[in-house]
């Protein structure tokens, strides 16, 4: 994940020293609300792994396949790169461009995939048209995602090209009322949402993916839902063993999250949170939303688009 913020702090790293905490920030103008130190890099790189384990180890839901794979494709927020490296192995024929506010990518990575440092924020500028564009967990990263990310998308397919975004929800649930309102965790999460709000970097818009998509013009619209479980709590084995890998996930980059946003929006330091309770039944919906640009004729005939 790699995000923006509104506060320029110069093209040079940015060190956090909150309350004995220490960070580092994203070079690219400061603009990023979490850390990316060699720490952080190695949770979101195991984060990245969780999210696919969660969505039933599957890379891609748009009708791409082995058989009819996209051509060009464009990933936006990149983070630490493993999406675009594991899609470059799958798809070897495709052309793959990655950005992201930092050259925090390996060097060694497949012959059809490169990196660049860019905000994606702002307006993009390419000199072809994408078959697929994806982002994934790029919570925090936009002021206005359907400006900044889905318009642009739109504008930068080719037509019959897709859009995917995998977003994850940072808002715990409970199907079974174990997630009391005034729980740490709530409140928490409460306190994060409004804190991102301050610093323009709204937390909430996941649930309205389908109307964005749509909005913006694609067709074809589809969602689904996944549920990460918070720790151990799930009867099944599966769940279990991922929502155990995911409490460490959130315990470890809980105070980095904290720090930045808290300190950024009421310049204190983080809350404290208890995530590790296994009465407490929550989970964090994960979405996956994705969309085609419609392929609209021209002189009476349809314009080239992507095999489907």
């Amino acid at each position: 994940m790699s995000c923006q913020n509104d506060v320029p702090k110069g093209d040079e790293e940015s060190e956090s020293n909150l309350d004995g905490y220490e960070f580092t920030f994203h070079p690219y103008r400061g603009a990023y609300h979490l850390p990316c130190d060699a720490l952080e890099q190695e949770r979101m790189e195991f984060q990245n792994a969780l999210l696919v384990k969660c969505s039933g180890d599957q890379l891609i839901f748009s009708p791409f396949s082995e058989s009819n794979p996209p051509r060009s494709i464009l990933d936006i927020a990149t983070g630490t790169g493993d999406w675009p490296m594991a899609i470059g192995d799958l798809f070897p024929t495709a052309k793959i461009i990655a950005t992201d506010l930092s050259p925090i990518q390996p060097i060694d990575v497949p012959p059809n995939v490169t990196f660049f440092v860019e905000d994606s924020s702002e307006p993009w500028i390419y000199d072809e048209k994408f078959d697929y564009i994806h982002t994934r967990n790029t919570a925090s990263c936009w002021s206005d995602f359907e400006t900044q990310v889905a318009q642009q998308a739109f504008e930068s397919l080719v037509p019959g090209g897709w859009f995917e975004a995998q977003e994850l929800y940072v808002l715990p649930h409970s199907d079974d009322g174990t997630l009391a309102p005034d729980s740490a965790l709530s409140l928490w999460c409460e306190d994060l949402h409004a804190a991102a709000a301050v610093v323009d970097r709204p937390l909430g818009w996941m649930p309205q993916l389908r109307s964005i998509f749509e909005r913006v013009g694609f067709v074809d619209v589809k969602v689904r839902v996944f549920k990460m479980p918070l720790n151990g709590w799930p009867k099944d084995e599966k769940l279990k063993e991922l929502g155990q890998m995911w409490e460490w996930n959130m315990q470890t980059g809980i105070k980095g999250l904290s720090s930045s946003f808290f300190h950024h929006a009421y310049d204190r330091s983080e809350a404290e949170i208890e995530v590790s309770n296994p009465e407490i039944h929550a989970y964090l919906p994960f979405y996956v939303v994705w969309g085609r640009k419609p392929v609209k004729p021209k002189k009476g005939k349809p314009e080239s688009n992507v095999r489907r």
